[in-house]
């Protein structure tokens, strides 16, 4: 089965325990920037109403302290791709693709993995050069 790549959003929904029918089965993975985007949000204690941060600052104390132990180590079944393997490919995909490095990285990522990739917002850009590197992409608000 494809391996799945999730956003940050999917990712906080994993690690809260919701998932998506379609992740069933699949290997997941995310990528660093990513991964960092949820870390600040969740562990920066700054803003409990975020799109990222507010619904873990929802859950009852027992279940947000197993989710928040969840972002402070992502477990083991959640892949990360070494920015070792993914900095060549990024360098290749640069030569096609005018991204910022969140974008740069998730492309390189769902090439590297031939994954599918799982957003929460639209993202036009990426969605138009994972099309052009024929890579899937489900976009679940």
């Amino acid at each position: 089965m494809t391996p799945a790549l999730l956003d940050d959003g999917h990712l906080s929904a994993v690690l809260r325990g919701i998932g998506l029918a379609d992740l069933d089965g699949r290997e997941l993975f995310t990528t660093g920037c990513w991964y960092v985007r949820l870390c600040q949000a969740v562990l920066g204690g700054r803003r409990a109403s975020g799109t990222l941060c507010g619904p873990f600052a929802s859950l009852p104390d027992s279940l947000r302290s197993r989710a928040t132990a969840a972002v402070m180590q992502l477990p083991n079944d959640i892949g990360l791709v070494s920015l070792r393997q993914l900095a060549p490919v990024i360098g290749q995909l640069r030569q096609d693709h005018s991204l910022n490095v969140l974008g740069m990285e998730a492309l390189a990522a769902a090439s590297y993995l031939r994954a599918d990739v799982f957003l929460k917002t639209e993202s036009p850009k990426l969605q138009a050069a994972l099309a052009l590197e024929h890579l899937a992409v489900q976009v679940h608000e």
